[in-house]
């Protein structure tokens, strides 16, 4: 029992260092963005960055680099999730605010804890549905400080954002286990890189480079931040679960608060420091009423 606690509390604060990382990410890439970088050269460069820090991480640890023909298609699958993903996050943007945005992204723990409860594969307790009602509830607190803009296509563009979220998530925790979260980075890396010089054949972009070292910086620090970030959260949901992983990184926004407050000298109005309050309370009463099979 204590070596299983023991790979438990390991697994939680793999995930809380995930979130920390991906706390960067938004500021990294604005940035690049603020610096003339286009989109595309963004995305892409993400991915390229990816590539070079997998491949030879997971050649050090030992691991094929190759994977098993029957979970390419998979891997193909999630990959183009994920770039679509990303599209219809900022194209959204476009048409509500960022807040509104990441609150209906992030309820994407009740979709998976949802599809893993129907299908048998994990089981929440009344209070663990409570506690993920209660840490959205805090971050809609902490997260919308100020009256947001509403557009019903934004919106349904965020709905598709979020439905696309839960299936990179859940289809992306299945393949941990066969192939790891390493090796499956690297190939999402791939084949992201793939699917986005696909769609540059067929749609005119623009490839903008940084006007100014801070850019080239920007680019850099999204690209490892994002890496990081995701690598770590599939190695933490290894050991806590999916679900339980998913309702961890929504921490994320607690972190950007706290390292606004430290870098940025941005303090917490009374507003965002409640929200920052119940969102920790619920997701330490989460983490205490844990499933015992996932102890």
């Amino acid at each position: 029992m204590t070596k299983l606690l023991k790979k438990r509390w390991n697994g939680v604060a793999i995930v809380l260092l995930s979130s920390f990382f991906f706390a960067f990410v938004p500021t990294s890439a604005k940035i690049a963005l603020d610096s003339g970088v286009s989109l595309m050269v963004l995305l892409i460069s993400r991915c390229i960055i990816g590539l070079i820090i997998l491949a030879p991480l997971t050649k050090g640890l030992g691991h094929s680099i190759f994977v098993d023909k029957s979970k390419v298609a998979t891997l193909i699958f999630v990959s183009m999730i994920s770039v679509c993903l990303i599209a219809s996050t900022y194209h959204a943007i476009e048409y509500i605010s960022i807040a509104l945005v990441l609150m209906i992204i992030y309820l994407f723990p009740i979709g998976v804890a949802l599809i893993t409860t129907i299908r048998g594969e994990e089981k929440l307790g009344r209070t663990q549905w409570f506690c993920i009602i209660g840490v959205l509830l805090g971050l809609g607190i902490l997260i919308l400080d100020e009256p947001s803009a509403t557009s019903i296509y934004g919106i349904s563009i965020s709905v598709i954002g979020l439905l696309l979220f839960i299936t990179f998530i859940y289809f992306t925790g299945k393949l941990v286990d066969d192939i790891g979260s390493v090796t499956i980075n690297l190939h999402l890396s791939f084949f992201s890189v793939i699917i986005l010089l696909i769609y540059i054949l067929f749609v005119p972009v623009e490839f903008l480079l940084p006007a100014n070292g801070v850019g080239w910086l920007g680019i850099i620090g999204n690209g490892v931040f994002y890496v990081l970030s995701y690598v770590l959260f599939f190695i933490g949901s290894k050991a806590v679960g999916i679900t339980t992983a998913s309702v961890l990184a929504l921490t994320e926004p607690l972190f950007a608060t706290i390292v606004a407050l430290f870098i940025l000298n941005q303090y917490l109005s009374l507003q965002e420091f409640s929200g920052f309050f119940v969102t920790i309370c619920f997701l330490l009463l989460f983490l205490i009423n844990a499933p015992k099979e996932k102890l």
